[in-house]
């Protein structure tokens, strides 16, 4: 008990010093000052800044930006570094600075800030990432800055252009492909980059738990910083602690194990990082769910900011990151008769999500549907079993409550809308859709998975597999099939890889329907994976060895072609000859 209560002591002493740290802005380092309306040239630049044991500094407006100014160059030989993207907070600000008469002051101004930083690394590693992600960039900042590995964003795949020139003209080593972005390019695209690698698994959060063990792996830190990923403050990135992802009201379910097994025993929490900028609603939340998985997590709030000749703390300076928009709208429910099933109707309003619904009523009791995933713009209907047919009265169901989750994570849905239905009309729906899959395989061409399906109708679903350890959930795109078709879904994956996932068995969870707003038949089960190569080439693009099919057929052709000329010589040469 005494040791317990020493080593909490420590923990907690130790957090007070990472507060202190945090708090107040390093005397006489490098100041890193960016002017950038840009979220991703402040990423890019606190990447750098942690790498080097730097003090970041950004504004996100004017005010701020000429407070900073004056406060980071009071001390006129403190080396400063002044980084100005395309669009500036203020457009002046190079201007003030050289006016303090600062003695070691750097200013980059023509150059694109995310390469500037990109030339003061090694050429190790490149990190590719999708600027549209704001938690997939605040994921990685740390691990980046211990590795010393660059931040190259892509706004839109079909313009990727330029960046993956500017990775392929730099001459790494490898390239990491973290997030949505990894299936968004095509295989052409990824053949530009060095040693291609991915973590994509589906969802942020266990992709943040791949890049925290890996962080580990290189250094181990027994502090974390908790974030929501929706917001960014200065201090969070930090390349002695990695960043840990944690969601508006709740965790997922295996982070406390996680953390536990990592041994992560204590973290800091930002004041102003909010979950959900529409509502303000704060990160509490979801580190209270934590820490009633993981109550021995010892966790303190940095409130503000303490300044030097400052007689108080200042507010966080806080820039919100860019996330999808998640808005569902619930339209109708009835229920049908033959099915014996609910069937909610619903549309997305706003970018990808997740959902799954449940149904009660009253009498007779309450079930849930499966997890879908629903594109922009898309409208569905979601089937809810539920034998409810002693509720009927007068060709209706007279009340039912319910209630749907949904986010834009596979991993946790944290919105929650309970809806309160009366009078459901019943439904005779009846569908004639006759699709199932026929085999599961990866194209090493395409570098993405195919179903082959056999039958009529629309599917769409998921694909799950464990691949070294690393759970992974691939979205199978909306698809009408005749007869026999394929659903492809991109995914890359290295040559280890490719061996590793062939013969694995896959879980498999299909929605098929007869109208694609009414995917009402689901199948489940295992398939294995079958890996299909190039027939032309090897992996290393040269011919293929003796004994392969298609080196065979060539050789048994060539047989044949010569002993066709020797056996025309022969016949030949017994015909009569006239002089």
């Amino acid at each position: 008990m005494e040791h317990d209560t020493m080593a909490r002591a420590a923990r907690l002493a130790g957090l007070w010093m990472s507060l202190l740290l945090l708090a107040l802005p390093a005397l006489h380092a490098t100041t890193v000052l960016v002017n950038s309306q840009n979220y991703e040239d402040v990423m890019a630049a606190s990447v750098y800044a942690a790498a080097n044991g730097d003090t970041l500094a950004f504004a996100i407006t004017p005010a701020q930006a000429v407070f900073v100014t004056h406060y980071y160059t009071s001390v006129k030989t403190d080396p400063v570094v002044y980084l100005e993207g395309s669009k500036t907070i203020l457009p002046n600000m190079a201007t003030l600075l050289r006016q303090t008469g600062l003695r070691n002051l750097t200013v980059v101004q023509g150059q694109p800030v995310q390469e500037w930083v990109a030339d003061q690394f090694p050429r190790k590693q490149a990190i590719l990432v999708g600027g549209g992600y704001g938690q997939d960039a605040l994921s990685l900042a740390p691990y980046a800055a211990l590795t010393k590995s660059p931040l190259f964003f892509v706004d839109e795949p079909s313009r990727a252009g330029p960046v993956l020139d500017a990775i392929a003209s730099r001459g790494y080593a490898s390239t990491l492909i973290y997030g949505q972005v990894a299936s968004q390019l095509t295989p052409e695209q990824t053949a530009k980059l060095p040693e291609p690698q991915t973590i994509d698994t589906g969802s942020r959060y266990t992709n943040n738990m791949e890049i925290v063990r890996r962080f580990e792996q290189i250094r181990p830190a027994r502090q974390a910083m908790f974030v929501s990923g929706y917001s960014f403050e200065k201090s969070m990135v930090d390349a002695s602690y990695p960043i840990v992802l944690v969601g508006r009201s709740s965790v997922p379910n295996d982070l406390a194990d996680f953390l536990k097994k990592q041994n992560i025993t204590s973290g800091v929490v930002f004041s102003g990082d909010s979950t959900d900028p529409s509502q303000q609603s704060s990160i509490v939340d979801g580190m209270a769910s934590l820490r009633a998985l993981y109550p021995e997590l010892a966790v303190f709030i940095k409130f503000g900011e303490g300044y030097a000749g400052v007689n108080q703390a200042l507010p966080l300076m806080v820039m919100p990151l860019p996330s999808p928009t998640v808005s569902l709208q619930v339209l109708n429910l009835s229920y049908n008769v033959g099915a014996k099933r609910f069937e909610l109707r619903v549309a997305n309003a706003g970018d990808f999500i997740y959902l799954s619904s449940g149904v009660f009523v009253s009498g007779v009791g309450s079930a849930d549907s499966s997890q879908i995933s629903l594109a922009p713009n898309q409208t569905t209907t979601v089937g809810i079993p539920l034998d409810a047919s002693s509720a009927i009265v007068s060709g209706h169901i007279p009340a039912a409550d319910v209630t749907v989750n949904y986010g834009e994570d596979a991993g946790l849905l944290d919105n929650v809308d309970t809806v309160s239905f009366t009078n459901i009309p019943l439904s005779t729906y009846s569908d004639n859709s006759t699709l199932t899959l026929v085999r599961v395989t990866y194209s090493s061409d395409q570098k993405a998975f195919q179903l082959q399906m056999q039958g009529d109708g629309w599917v769409s679903g998921t694909l799950r597999f464990v691949i070294q350890g690393r759970p992974v959930v691939l979205d199978l795109p909306l698809q009408e099939i005749h007869g026999a078709g394929i659903v492809q879904v991109k995914y890359l994956l290295s040559s280890d890889e490719e061996a590793y996932v062939n013969g694995l068995a896959a879980d498999y969870f299909l929605r098929t329907g007869s109208r694609s707003d009414v995917l009402l038949r689901e199948q489940r089960g295992q398939s294995p994976v079958a890996v299909s190569r190039p027939l032309a080439l090897a992996d290393n693009g040269a011919a293929l060895p003796a004994g392969s099919p298609p080196w065979a057929m060539v050789c048994i052709g060539v047989v044949l072609v010569v002993g066709a000329l020797v056996a025309v010589r022969y016949f030949l040469s017994r015909q009569d000859s006239f002089e």
